[in-house]
């Protein structure tokens, strides 16, 4: 057994590295100057005595909209607290709320927590318009400017009821402000016109970044987080960094593997992350680019693990049925004798069956999410073939434990292919 204390570590700051945001927050954004201007505008008018407008930021997940955000408001409250200028600025995550009435309990206890600590309750059991009112009284209890950022705004689906109510609400003596932060590059398009006239028009665009962006944002993770890792002469980008325990392929393979899809910067810092600890885990003092694909390895199955433990119950049984087949060896399998297996295991479990129409959607989405691979039928009347991407062992472990919905029908099949139970 390992002894805490004697090992020696490549890192300096682990800390550095962890892509949580709530571990590290960067001080800086430099591949975001445009966008941090756009939103210093719409902010400034704090400043002056007026209102800081409304604004929408739009970008895809790992782009840096949470962070520029956090970083702009924080600046404003340290004019604030330097000029005597009364601001207040709330953020709530929106992530799970299912609509406008989560939203709002969630915002009267934040704006309570600011007038009275930490601690208050969650209010429970009244009216949207009540819990709207409560919002607008304690606004009006804290005056002055506040800013109201709700992130991850799509969360709240059609309800867009504390987007149009909020904004038009005027409470008494309060500058207030809304901005909200979504991954959904369509989503002021799909309010209603009433809506985005209360929203106003200002809006920010965070578009992906691109490979040569990532290596500069890994590399200033790097010199953070890694022992005899600096910037040469002090510019920090990828073409000055120097270190002793990176070598020259790792941090553009890591940008490469994050650009290829949405330029995710949470995801090659995510990729570096794990390539270091691989590393640091294992005694060893260099981290190569062999460390990166295991790392890429290892988190691609993790996620796809965490994807089977979290389908919905008619995805589910759809996986369950192409496991059978793939239990008795004969994948791929065309749609045909997997629907017949799903309509047995839909009868046991006691689940509606649906059509064999909507049957094939959910296997199609199961492929789109490379759960199943799928191969095509050759012609007209020719059934698509489906089978695991997955191991065996790997989709046997992840279905549903036995005290679970569908924990029936994935016990007989762990049983079936060798697997215990869990």
């Amino acid at each position: 057994m390992k002894a805490f204390g004697d090992e020696d570590t490549i890192f300096e700051d682990m800390d550095v590295l962890n892509p949580n945001e709530q571990t590290y927050q960067p001080e800086s954004l430099p591949e975001r100057e445009v966008e941090l201007d756009q939103i210093h505008s719409a902010l400034r008018p704090a400043t002056m005595g007026s209102t800081p407008l409304n604004l929408i930021v739009y970008g895809q997940s790992g782009q840096g909209k949470t962070v520029g955000i956090r970083l702009k408001t924080d600046q404003l409250q340290e004019y604030a607290d330097d000029s005597e200028m009364d601001l207040t600025v709330v953020h709530i995550r929106c992530k799970g709320m299912d609509g406008s009435y989560h939203v709002l309990t969630h915002l009267v206890k934040r704006l309570r927590e600011k007038r009275f600590g930490p601690g208050e309750e969650l209010p429970s059991g009244h009216q949207r318009k009540t819990l709207l009112n409560m919002v607008i009284e304690n606004l009006e209890e804290i005056g002055g400017t506040v800013i109201v950022v709700l992130d991850e705004i799509d969360a709240i689906g059609d309800d867009d009821y504390i987007l149009y109510e909020l904004p038009r609400s005027n409470p008494d003596d309060v500058r207030l402000s809304l901005i909200g932060i979504t991954n959904d590059l369509q989503f002021r398009e799909n309010l209603d016109a009433d809506v985005r006239s209360s929203l106003g028009e200002d809006e920010v665009r965070f578009e992906p970044y691109d490979a040569d962006q990532l290596r500069n944002i890994l590399s200033r993770r790097a010199v953070g987080a890694l022992r005899d890792t600096y910037f040469e002469d002090g510019i920090e980008d990828y073409q000055h960094l120097r270190s002793e325990i990176l070598t020259d392929d790792t941090i553009p393979l890591a940008a490469a593997l994050g650009a290829q899809d949405t330029g995710d910067a949470r995801e090659a810092i995510r990729l570096l992350f794990r390539a270091t600890r691989f590393g640091d885990d294992r005694g060893e003092t260099t981290v190569t680019e062999e460390h990166v694909r295991e790392a890429r390895d290892f988190l691609e199955t993790k996620a796809i693990e965490s994807g089977i433990q979290t389908l919905p119950n008619q995805r589910m049984l759809a996986l369950m049925a192409v496991t059978y087949h793939g239990i008795h060896g004969d994948t791929p399998v065309t749609t045909t004798p997997i629907y017949t297996q799903y309509k047995t295991f839909c009868e046991y479990a006691d689940v509606n069956v649906l059509s064999n129409r909507r049957f094939r959607d959910r296997l199609n989405d199961l492929a789109d999410t490379n759960v199943l691979n799928k191969r095509q039928g050759r012609g007209r009347g020719d059934e698509n073939q489906y089978s695991l991407a997955v191991d065996l062992d790997t989709a046997l472990e992840n279905l549903p434990k036995e005290s679970e919905r569908l924990g029936d029908v994935a016990t007989v099949l762990r049983e079936q292919g060798g697997v215990a139970g869990n």
